[in-house]
């Protein structure tokens, strides 16, 4: 006896690849809307840790002026500050502190934040 040959073979390998599709869909539209948020909050962090270098600077540029000049701070978390001054910027030293204005850029991992201030 002949079977007889069913006309809805593979239609469950069909809808199986279209869900696939639909779901894959759906992760990488998700991903393209997620990745660069993710991306911005962590360089909040660094930016706020270039900032704070800034500001360190500022401070110890101040101090500088008022009393005499000390030995530059050290920072723990590997941010550096520069003279914002000229281009490119170079370390920071007592002498760029006495004469205003006063520029100071603080960096972090690539990320550059600064402080101008006039006294």
């Amino acid at each position: 006896m002949k079977e007889m040959k069913s006309s809805q073979d593979g239609q469950a390998v069909i809808i199986a690849v279209l869900i696939v599709g639909f779901l894959l869909s759906v992760a990488l539209t998700l991903s393209l809307l997620f990745i660069p948020k993710i991306r911005a909050s962590s360089e909040i962090k660094k930016s706020s840790t270039a900032l704070y270098a800034a500001e360190s600077a500022i401070e110890w540029c101040l101090y500088v002026n008022r009393h005499s000049s000390v030995t530059a701070p050290v920072m723990a978390n590997s941010a550096t500050f520069l003279n914002g001054k000229v281009n490119p910027p170079v370390p920071l030293t007592s002498a760029d502190c006495l004469t205003p204005p006063l520029k100071v850029l603080g960096t972090y991992q690539g990320i550059s934040r600064a402080f101008e201030i006039s006294f």
